[in-house]
């Protein structure tokens, strides 16, 4: 094997192992929250040694900063074909786009994955928690707020949206509902009608065309 074909045979070891180390970082977090997590715990899990993770993350907290990147990567590409599946393919509106995020969100929240559960959890300990947990979450959140608050300024400038005088409002009302959801399906699963509570929102929605 030639220097290049090992580099990237190197390269190709190296994505795996991150990859790895995040589904269980994630699983880890979504059981105890990040306070918990400690490395020790994802070398048991994964059989890597602490160095490869130091190596490869650096540190806990700049593995949880890649952990809500790659979180937010994955939601994204989630909801590009959430979008594409109530489009057939087509150039997307601005209600198209609200009501795919409802899809997805819905149907991530029914299925809950690691990885997003692990989103919810690491949502709550922003609140107390460590500064880079805080850090990457607001982040996040800001870039989800700025995503729909561009959807729906759009949806005003098109005239395809109507009734809403501030759309970064209503992009912050939004994700607070949305998180807030997210956070009662985990503590309560059986207090809350989750397809009763997306009929509303979608209904909210709906009359935005109106």
């Amino acid at each position: 094997m030639d220097s290049s074909a090992e580099e990237r045979q190197v390269q190709r070891d190296q994505e795996i192992a991150r990859k790895r180390i995040l589904d269980t970082a994630a699983r880890l977090i979504g059981e105890g929250g990040f306070a918990r997590l400690k490395i020790g715990m994802i070398c048991a899990r994964t059989g890597y040694p602490s160095g490869v993770v130091y190596q490869l993350f650096g540190s806990k907290e700049t593995l949880v900063q890649r952990l809500v990147e790659f979180a937010a990567e994955k939601f994204a590409d989630a909801f590009g074909a959430a979008v594409a599946t109530r489009t057939g393919g087509l150039a997307p509106s601005p209600m198209d786009m609200l009501r795919a995020l409802l899809d997805i969100f819905f149907e991530l929240l029914t299925d809950m994955p690691p990885l997003n559960r692990a989103f919810v959890v690491l949502w709550t300990d922003a609140t107390v928690g460590d500064p880079a947990v805080r850090s990457a979450m607001t982040e996040a959140d800001r870039r989800y707020r700025f995503a729909i608050a561009q959807t729906v300024a759009a949806g005003i400038a098109d005239g395809s949206i109507s009734g809403v005088r501030d759309p970064d409002a209503y992009a912050a009302a939004m994700v607070g509902q949305l998180r807030g959801i997210a956070v009662a399906a985990i503590i309560d699963p059986g207090g809350i009608d989750l397809r009763a509570v997306r009929a509303e929102l979608e209904y909210a929605v709906d009359r935005l065309a109106t």
